[in-house]
C-alpha cells in the first residue's frame, strides 16, 4: 500500500467505483456457472454507502486510478452491527495485502463508531470466502438469491474487538 493514497469517497467518485466494480465482477466468470452474465451497474447503485452514517474509502495509485475500496453502513440487523460492502481490489493488485489493509482501516473505524459486530454478503463459492475466513469471519447461516447478481449469496459475520 506504500504507493497508494487512501481517502474517503463521495458520490463524485461513482464513475471510478463503477469501473473498479465492473473489472472485479468480470473476474467472477472464472468460477461462476457457464453463461453467467456480469451485471450492469446502474447510476446510483452505491448510494447507500455515500450516506452520512456510512463509511467508504478508496485507494488510488500514483496514476490516479482507483485500485481498492471498502465500505460499511449501519446494518438492518441492529444498531451495533455494521454491514460491510464494496470490498474491491483491482485484479492487477491482488495478493499485495491491499484488501486486508483496507479492511483493517474499516474495522478500526467500526470500533471507533462503537459497532460490536459486522456482517457481509458474498457469492457462495467465491474466492473471497477464503479471504474473509482468514480474517476471522464465519458463515452465519444467512443465504439469499441475489437477482441482480444472478448468484446465491451467503452471509458472513464477525465480532469486533
Amino acid at each position: 500500500m506504500k504507493d497508494l493514497t487512501v481517502r474517503p469517497l463521495t458520490a463524485a467518485d461513482e464513475s471510478d467505483l463503477t469501473a473498479l466494480a465492473h473489472v472485479c465482477d468480470t473476474t467472477y466468470r472464472e468460477w461462476t456457472p457457464k453463461g453467467w452474465v456480469v451485471p450492469e451497474l446502474l447510476p446510483g447503485w452505491p448510494n447507500q454507502y455515500f450516506a452520512p452514517a456510512a463509511f467508504i474509502e478508496g485507494a488510488y495509485d500514483p496514476d490516479g486510478r482507483l485500485v481498492a475500496t471498502v465500505a460499511f453502513r449501519p446494518s438492518e440487523i441492529g444498531p451495533s452491527v455494521a454491514h460491510v460492502g464494496l470490498v474491491f481490489t483491482h485484479p492487477t493488485r491482488w495478493r499485495e495485502g491491499i484488501a486486508g489493509a483496507m479492511m483493517d482501516r474499516a474495522e478500526a473505524e467500526m470500533v471507533v463508531r462503537e459497532y460490536t459486530s459486522a456482517v457481509l454478503w458474498t457469492p457462495d463459492g467465491a474466492p473471497a470466502e477464503a479471504f474473509y475466513r482468514g480474517r476471522g469471519w464465519a458463515r452465519d447461516g444467512r443465504t439469499d438469491w441475489h437477482p441482480w447478481m444472478g448468484l446465491q449469496m451467503v452471509g458472513y459475520a464477525r465480532d469486533l474487538p
